[in-house]
């Protein structure tokens, strides 16, 4: 500071001092500031706007299956097989529609699948069969069921448009150890695991082969860190190329919860954050101090009457309060990332 102060005259040096104050407190208070949760890329593209889910629904080998096409105007560029997690289903990742009534359309699953379509992806979701997928081997099992399926969509129900695309999967949790199984007798060009570390560790080598794995994790998991890690470290050593993906927490905010549940107001979003702020729910930079799952945010709500009668966005909303968390949750944050890792791998031979 007196080599800065040495090259100003004396008369000027009050002022400049004062300058350089105000600077530091402004970056100081940037950097204090809660971080925002990261833009996802297609938030940015209008064209994802236009995107209209309307899945068609079917049960096979008693597992529920949910596909949809690109709009007609253009010719798929590749299929993806969506493995979901536990408790969660394959219509979650659809809108309600003529075509599936009964589908929920949760915020992130949802996002994943337009952009997936957006982008010129045939969507293939399967629910397990029971809450959680099963990793038996044999010719009744989920495994064989599921490959089945695949086989069964691409060459004889859409054969025209699917035949010999490039076919990636993406699982989460549950679905991310059932993927790492199944692409180990499914020609995947790529994979996403989202939230798990796979099944890796019980394989005694990883099979000829097997396709490029993308591990999206959220590190605030620190035991699952470390398998991820692991598991990664396996693939390398058969040659396997792999990357992973981390996900952090950020504040909650109106505007967050607004943009990215369907039919939550802002009225109610910002009463929602209220809450969260006088309940001690959140610290004072907005971010969660519990998952949401843990967190009893409705009873709160309740109690303070700012959710409308017969509100049904329960589990959006705690949804995204996980992915607020960044513990355990599917995200669509890293849509972007996703899709060019699959689509840096098109030409990869499985």
């Amino acid at each position: 500071m007196d080599a800065f102060l040495s090259g100003i005259p004396q008369l000027r040096r009050p002022a400049a001092l004062i300058a350089s104050c105000c600077a530091l407190v402004l970056l100081a208070t940037v950097l204090l500031l809660p971080r925002a949760p990261p833009a996802a890329p297609e938030q940015l593209a209008s064209a994802a706007a236009a995107v209209r889910l309307d899945a068609r629904v079917e049960r096979r080998s008693g597992n529920e299956v949910l596909w949809q096409l690109p709009a007609t105007t253009t010719p798929p560029r590749a299929a993806v097989f969506v493995a979901p997690g536990c408790t969660i289903r394959a219509t979650d990742f659809f809108d309600a529609s003529p075509g599936c009534p009964r589908c929920a359309g949760l915020p992130e699953e949802r996002r994943f699948t337009r952009e997936a379509l957006r982008r010129g992806y045939a969507v293939l979701a399967v629910s397990s069969r029971a809450e959680c997928w099963s990793l038996d081997t044999g010719d009744g099992s989920e495994l064989a069921a599921v490959e089945s399926i695949i086989e069964w969509w691409v060459k004889e129900k859409h054969p025209n448009q699917l035949a010999g695309l490039p076919l990636v999967g993406i699982g989460a949790s549950s679905g991310g150890y059932f993927l790492s199984a199944l692409a180990a007798r499914v020609r995947f060009s790529s994979i996403a695991i989202m939230i798990a570390e796979g099944v890796f560790a019980t394989m005694e080598e990883i099979p000829a082969r097997y396709p490029p794995a993308l591990f999206v994790q959220m590190p605030k998991d620190g035991e699952r860190a470390r398998e991820v890690a692991a598991s990664m470290g396996k693939l390398r050593g058969s040659r396997v190329s792999v990357r992973e993906i981390q996900c952090g927490e950020f504040a909650v905010s109106t505007q967050f919860l607004a943009a990215r549940i369907p039919g939550l107001t802002l009225a109610v979003a910002d009463g929602l954050v209220d809450v969260l702020r006088r309940k001690g729910f959140v610290d004072e930079k907005g971010f969660l101090k519990n998952d949401g799952r843990s967190t009893p945010w409705k009873k709160a709500a309740e109690e303070a009457k700012i959710l409308p009668e017969e509100f049904r966005l329960e589990r959006h909303v705690t949804e995204e309060l996980n992915l607020a968390y960044a513990y355990h949750e599917f995200t669509s944050l890293k849509n972007g990332e996703i899709f060019e890792w699959f689509e840096s791998h098109m030409d990869h031979k499985s």
